[in-house]
């Protein structure tokens, strides 16, 4: 076909200008947060923190206490309403935040009474259902007869029997540094599982690796990324990691199979600041570290992607599924879209139907996202071209229920890896 200059030349001109829309709607498009966001989340450079004043304030002629002297704790003001009524506000790191309003505090009186105690916030609604105890070990919701939330003004009022002897309330069950390390421990304590610290914190915590290996170091074998803890407040997605990696190094046959093909490296409590200082979401930088993994601006980030980066370009390793466990209001898995391709294709989405072939009543909502927002899965993704998922526990789950579905899910994954391993290996 002839094509005279003056048309070449309008057809180059269309081109172009078809390339610059493209190139400016690409860029427009640069992803700022997911709905549930507040603005700027995205941005995580170094944000200014409200530290918390650590106190022991007393009420009603110094006859009512209440403390937050200890690791993990939450709560910044306590004051008498009334004759019967307590308040105690409850102000997060910095803001804005998304909505996971975390406190924990000890509260006692020097004579045994019963009062009524008001959950306030600022900045968010409240959420957590309250957890009690007498010794901050053991743990029981609180009877909804003595919890009265009020989701007009979002608030929450609590009937609590107060004595000398301190009461713990907390969001949820406490899950500190130092259960972690005891923990992790513990699971050290076999010769095939080794704790590293790939680098440390703003506070100079270390960021703790649990790696499970019993792999011929000379043969090619699979990868498994485990993250958590990225949020604070998350505790059911905390317990839900420990659930599952208790099943990896557990003495079950499938368990010794998978140690054998798949190395396990594990970063279960990425964010040890913003648990000790009992934060709502952020670390000592005020920053959402679900958010920095593509500007990897803080030392937590940092750490983790620098530690997995060694996997690139290593010949014997092939990395094959990252779960990033968290918690919300439900039981949700968010895959990566099935027109994205990954390695292994759509494994996420085998791993749901098994588990909802398993348990048709345990409620589970599935929410594919694509790959453009900053998060840990996704960059597992870019990084590696693997599968990931971010896997979210229900705030208010069961815990017998929670490790029965994990330690199920646990085993699911190490079925259908095994099995993705060898369709690879006879591929290749």
């Amino acid at each position: 076909m002839l094509i005279n200059n003056s048309s070449l030349s309008r057809s180059l001109l269309l081109f172009a200008t078809l390339v610059l829309i493209g190139i400016s709607c690409s860029s427009s498009d640069e992803f700022t947060g997911f709905s549930y966001d507040p603005e700027g989340a995205t941005v995580t450079t170094d944000k200014e923190i409200q530290d918390q004043h650590k106190r022991i304030i007393g009420v009603n002629d110094r006859s009512i206490w209440i403390s937050n002297e200890f690791l993990g704790a939450r709560m910044s003001n306590f004051y008498q309403v009334n004759d019967t009524l307590y308040r105690v506000v409850i102000e997060p790191e910095n803001h804005p935040i998304n909505g996971s309003p975390w406190y924990a505090f000890k509260i006692w009186s020097d004579t045994s009474r019963t009062i009524d105690l008001q959950l306030s916030y600022k900045h968010a609604d409240h959420r957590y259902v309250p957890k009690l105890s007498t010794n901050g070990q053991q743990w029981r919701t609180i009877d909804t007869t003595n919890y009265r939330p009020d989701t007009l003004n979002g608030t929450a009022t609590l009937s609590l029997e107060l004595h000398q002897d301190p009461l713990w309330v907390s969001a949820q069950e406490l899950f500190t540094n130092k259960d972690f390390k005891h923990w992790a421990d513990s699971l050290a304590t076999r010769s095939w599982v080794s704790l590293d610290t790939v680098g440390y914190s703003h506070d100079r915590r270390p960021v703790t690796k649990i790696t499970i290996n019993q792999t011929d170091s000379t043969e090619k074998h699979g990868v498994l990324i485990i993250t958590g803890r990225l949020h604070p407040p998350e505790v059911t997605g905390g317990l839900a990691s420990k659930f599952f990696i208790n099943q990896l190094v557990s003495d079950s046959s499938i368990a010794a199979k998978f140690r054998q093909e798949f190395e396990i490296w594990a970063y279960p409590f990425a964010n040890p600041d913003g648990v000790q200082r009992g934060h709502w979401r952020h670390n000592a930088a005020g920053v959402d570290l679900n958010r920095d993994w593509k500007a990897f601006n803080q030392p937590e980030t940092q750490a983790i992607r620098d530690d997995l980066l060694s996997l690139q370009d290593d010949s014997l390793r092939k990395v094959y599924y990252g779960i990033d466990f968290h918690s919300t209001n439900e039981n949700i898995f968010y895959p990566i879209k099935k027109n994205i391709s990954t390695f292994p294709e759509d494994f996420t989405y085998g791993w749901i139907d098994s588990l909802k072939t398993k348990f048709p009543n345990y409620p589970i909502e599935v929410e594919p996202f694509d790959t453009s927002s900053p998060i840990t899965k996704n960059w597992i993704y870019h990084t590696f071209g693997a599968d990931a998922v971010t896997y979210e526990i229900n705030d208010a789950a069961n815990r017998d229920s929670l490790q029965t579905v994990t330690k199920k899910s646990a085993h699911i994954i190490m079925q259908q890896l095994l099995k993705a391993k060898q369709k690879a290996e006879r591929v290749e």
